[in-house]
C-alpha cells in the first residue's frame, strides 16, 4: 500500500510541532519566574541527559520506522541495504509487520534497562557534582522522578516509530499536543505552588507517559482492522533474524544520532563544566528557542518521510522531488519568520518577566544559521536513510568529536564567552556535513538546492493561489 501524506497529516505534524514548541515558550515565562537561576540552569541539565540517554535508542527508531514503511508498502522481505522485491499490488506485508513489531518490544525492554542502570548511577553522580549549590532535598526528588520518566519514556519508544512507520502522522501529532497540554498545565500549577524543580520534571513524566499512551492506542484501533492477519505467530529465530538485519544500519544510525547530540545537545553539558549555572540556563533558553525555530520550520520534511520511503520503494522519483523541494522551501521560510519572530516579540517578553536576564540577539541569529544549516544536513542524510542506505556515518562521527574538541579549545581560553558552543561545530559542519549529504540527494534526483527552493515556492504559491480563489468562489 503506498503512503501519502494526508493534508490533516501535514497540519497535525504543524500543529504537533508548534505546540511541542510553543508549550515550552509558554512555560518558559514561569520557569524564569519560579526558580532561581541555578534551578534553572539544572532543569536544562536535566534535558541535555535526556537527550543522552535517547541515544541508548542507538538507531533502532528511525530503522525500525523505516522497515515498517517498507512492510507496510508490500516489501516481501527486509534487507541490509535498500529495499527488497515488493508485491505487484502493495499489499502490506502484515507477517512482516508482526515480526519487526515483536524484535522492537524485545529488544527496547533491554535497552530501556541498561539506560535506566547507567542515568541511576554515573547520572546521579554528575547531578550532585553540577548541582552541589542546589538544596539536596529539591534536586534528588526531581531527579528521581526525572530519571523514572527517562526510563519508561524509552521502554515504550517503539510505539511512535510504528505509527510514523505506518503514515500515521496525524495520530501522532494529535498525542504530541494533548500530552504538551498535560505538561504545562501540571509544570505551571506545581511552580506556581512552589515545588520548584519537582514540578517541570512531574510535567515531564506525565508528558512522555500520556504521549505513549495515546500512541498505542491509536496503534491498536489500527490492528483492530486488521484483526485475523494479526494472529499469526513469530518465531524466536524471526526475531533473531530480524534483529541481526535491521542492526547493520541501526548502528549506523546510532552514532549519527551520538554525532548529532555532540554538536547540539552536549553544549549545555559542555557549558556546565565551563560556566556557571546561571550562564548555563541562559545559553540553554536560546538554544531551546533556536531549535523550536528549527523543528518547526523542518515540520514537513518529518511529515512527508514515510511518502518519501513509499515513493522510493516504487521507484516513483517524481514524488521523491516534490517531497524534497516542498520540504526545504517551507525549511527556509519558515526558520526566517520564526528567527524574527523570536529576537522581536519572545526576548522582549522574557525579559518583562525576568529583566535581569541577558538574551542575545547577534548570538541567537548566528544560533539560528547555524540551526538551519545543520537541519538541512540532517534533512539530506535523512532522505538518504529513506532508501535504507547510511553512507555518512564516519563523516558524522569523526565531525561530531572534532566539535567537541574544538569547543572546548575555544571554551578554556574564556575570552569569547559562549560563542564557542556554535563557533566550534559551526566551523566544523560547515566545512563537510552541512552541503555534501544534500548534494547527493540532488546528484540521485537529478537537481539542484536552488531549482528545488524554487520549485518548492512555485508549488506554495500556486496552492494558495489556489487555496484562494476557492475561498473567493465560496463567498
Amino acid at each position: 500500500m503506498k503512503i501519502k501524506a494526508s493534508r490533516a497529516d501535514v497540519i497535525w505534524s504543524y500543529v504537533g510541532t508548534f505546540f511541542s514548541s510553543s508549550s515550552s515558550f509558554l512555560l518558559l515565562p514561569f520557569i524564569l519566574h519560579f526558580l532561581s537561576g541555578n534551578q534553572i540552569g539544572m532543569w536544562y541539565i536535566f534535558l541535555a541527559i535526556n537527550g543522552l540517554v535517547s541515544l541508548f535508542d542507538f538507531g533502532f527508531d528511525p530503522t525500525f520506522a523505516r522497515n515498517i514503511a517498507y512492510a507496510w508498502s508490500g516489501a516481501k522481505s527486509l534487507t541490509k541495504i535498500g529495499a527488497s522485491q515488493f508485491s505487484e499490488n502493495s499489499t502490506p506485508n502484515i507477517h512482516l509487520l508482526r515480526i519487526i513489531i515483536a524484535t522492537s518490544k524485545r529488544l527496547y525492554g533491554m535497552l530501556s534497562l541498561a539506560a535506566f542502570a547507567t542515568v541511576g548511577t554515573i547520572g546521579t553522580f554528575y547531578v550532585l557534582h553540577v548541582g552541589h549549590v542546589i538544596s539536596f532535598d529539591s534536586l534528588m526528588p526531581a531527579w528521581i522522578i526525572f530519571c523514572i520518566a527517562l526510563f519508561m519514556n524509552l521502554y515504550l519508544g517503539y510505539y511512535s516509530a510504528l505509527l510514523r512507520g505506518l503514515g500515521a502522522v496525524a495520530n501522532i501529532n494529535q498525542a504530541t499536543f494533548i500530552s504538551k497540554a498535560i505538561q504545562f498545565v501540571l509544570s505551571a500549577l506545581g511552580l506556581m505552588f512552589g515545588f520548584g524543580l519537582i514540578a517541570v520534571a512531574l510535567g515531564f513524566f506525565a508528558n512522555g507517559i500520556v504521549f505513549r499512551i495515546l500512541c498505542k492506542y491509536s496503534f491498536d484501533s489500527f490492528k483492530m482492522q486488521q484483526t485475523q492477519a494479526w494472529q499469526e505467530p513469530v518465531s524466536r529465530a524471526d526475531i533473531l533474524s530480524t534483529l541481526h538485519l535491521v542492526s547493520f544500519n541501526a548502528v549506523r544510525d546510532g552514532i549519527v544520532a551520538v554525532s548529532n547530540y555532540l554538536v547540539t545537545q552536549a553544549s549545555s553539558i559542555l557549558a556546565s563544566l565551563f560556566l556557571t549555572l546561571t550562564q548555563t540556563g541562559v545559553y540553554s533558553i536560546s538554544l531551546q528557542l533556536a531549535t523550536a525555530v528549527s523543528n518547526i520550520s523542518a515540520s514537513m520534511i518529518y511529515a512527508y518521510h514515510p511518502t518519501f520511503q513509499s515513493a522510493f520503494l516504487n521507484h516513483d522519483l517524481k514524488t521523491q522531488k516534490k517531497v524534497v523541494s516542498r520540504g526545504l522551501s517551507m525549511l527556509y521560510a519558515l526558520t526566517v519568520l520564526g528567527t524574527l519572530a523570536v529576537c522581536f516579540v519572545v526576548f522582549p517578553l522574557l525579559r518583562f518577566f525576568k529583566p535581569s536576564s541577558s538574551f542575545s540577539i547577534p548570538f541567537f541569529i548566528g544560533m539560528s544559521v547555524y540551526m538551519l544549516l545543520w537541519q538541512q544536513q540532517s534533512a539530506g542524510a535523512s532522505y538518504i536513510s529513506d532508501t535504507n542506505n547510511v553512507p555518512y556515518v564516519r563523516a558524522y562521527l569523526i565531525s561530531g568529536l572534532l566539535s567537541v574538541l574544538l569547543t572546548v579549545a575555544l571554551l578554556t581560553t574564556g575570552k569569547l564567552g559562549v560563542w564557542p558552543l556554535i563557533i566550534g561545530p559551526g566551523l566544523v559542519q560547515l566545512s563537510y556535513n552541512n552541503w555534501k549529504w544534500l548534494s547527493s540527494v540532488f546528484q540521485r534526483l537529478q537537481t539542484s538546492l536552488r531549482q528545488s527552493l524554487l520549485e518548492g515556492f512555485s508549488g506554495w504559491t500556486v496552492l494558495l493561489k489556489r487555496e484562494f480563489k476557492r475561498g473567493e468562489s465560496e463567498k
